[in-house]
């Protein structure tokens, strides 16, 4: 908790979560562009956490709580710094999260927008849920496929539940190609197959890895090394068995010197570069954070037929089963094809026309001050 904010328009991100995954990330991210149509934001997070770090790392203010019991107990703390901040909109990303802020809602009077970043595959209609989500005034779905859970399974009225798909930065990488691999130990002539994302189930490591085994009989890839980039413990978001998992399956299948481990990075641009082919296989993604990023980047995509990626890379990208090694091996064959050689370009350009987060934040913003409590 620092200064005093007397800006005309000020929201509170409340994402009390010890994860560290796109859904963390998000609030800090949208928080930077904010003040371009306004807005200052401020933070309501555990304490000595990432989500925490992240806005004090861009100089927000940050109300710190060490659980959602404490949050409550400071409750009345809580109320006098929001108002002492002016704050008139309460943003939620963890539907754990919205007991507090319907709390919050009743003794400031701010309104509450919900981002709902994953999806809800049950109905949430009992009486609770129907308690809790009385006090939302907006429901925001990042894509199309969780709009159509949300709305079938939330106990809010469908015209207060909207898609807003998400938006990336365009950063250009602040090294050579040459230097990246060479900290990486990889070779300038090495094809790169990159797998960025969260190491974790369901965002399918282990089908692509069956997929690179296959690529190995392909002369044109005896040299290609997979990148796998992502953080290896629980506190960058692994989940630290499923890292164990993945390793062992390396190790069984002799691929350990084909097969690199960058870690968790802020640097993304930088790795995105040194990647000829940006492989996604995730089986239900809910939006896909990392193929906004590939496309701005302008690389050749190979993705998964399901979830929400279809809808976000659309024609600008390959996209096959989550379940077939063997249709994500022949892809990336494909896909380094010379009449694949525009479809990078298409995927810039389209990630430039829809998925640029100025155009994400001022529509939020637009969100901010229209929605009505």
């Amino acid at each position: 908790m620092t200064s005093i904010n007397n800006s005309n328009h000020c929201v509170a991100h409340i994402c009390l979560s010890k994860g560290w995954g796109g859904l963390e990330m998000y609030p800090a991210r949208v928080s930077k562009y904010l003040p371009e149509q306004g807005w200052e934001a401020v933070a309501i997070c555990f304490k000595g956490g990432k989500v925490a770090q992240s806005f004090l790392d861009i100089g927000n203010d940050v109300f710190e709580v060490s659980s959602q019991a404490n949050a409550l107990f400071k409750i009345r703390t809580l109320v006098n710094w929001l108002k002492e901040r002016n704050v008139s909109v309460l943003h939620c990303h963890k539907s754990s999260d919205l007991r507090l802020a319907a709390i919050l809602k009743k003794m400031t009077g701010c309104r509450v927008i919900f981002t709902e970043h994953m999806g809800v595959t049950r109905p949430k209609k009992d009486f609770l849920h129907r308690w809790i989500y009385s006090h939302v005034d907006q429901v925001l779905s990042i894509s199309d496929v969780t709009l159509a859970r949300n709305i079938k399974a939330l106990p809010v009225d469908p015209s207060k539940i909207k898609r807003l798909w998400l938006g990336t930065e365009f950063k250009k990488p602040d090294r050579t190609v040459n230097d990246i691999k060479q900290e990486l130990g990889l070779t300038d002539q090495q094809h790169i197959i990159g797998l960025p994302g969260r190491l974790c189930p369901g965002k399918g490591h282990f089908v692509l890895l069956d997929a690179f085994k296959l690529l190995q009989d392909d002369s044109a890839f005896k040299d290609a090394k997979l990148l796998i980039v992502g953080g290896l413990s629980a506190q960058d978001g692994a989940d630290e068995d499923f890292v164990r998992g993945l390793e062992n399956k390396i190790d069984d299948a002799k691929l350990t010197d084909k097969v690199v481990f960058s870690g968790f990075r802020y640097d993304m641009p930088n790795l995105l570069a040194i990647m000829d082919v940006v492989c996604i296989p995730s089986k239900n993604e809910a939006f896909g954070l990392t193929a906004i990023e590939a496309m701005a980047a302008g690389k050749k995509i190979v993705a998964a037929s399901s979830g929400a990626l279809p809808e976000i890379i659309a024609n600008t990208g390959l996209l096959v089963s989550p379940d077939s090694a063997e249709s994500f091996a022949l892809a990336i064959q494909k896909i380094q094809q010379e009449n694949y050689q525009d479809i990078s370009n298409l995927a810039k350009k389209r990630a430039k026309k829809i998925f640029s987060i100025h155009a994400h934040v001022q529509v939020l913003s637009d969100i901010y001050i229209n929605t009505p409590s």
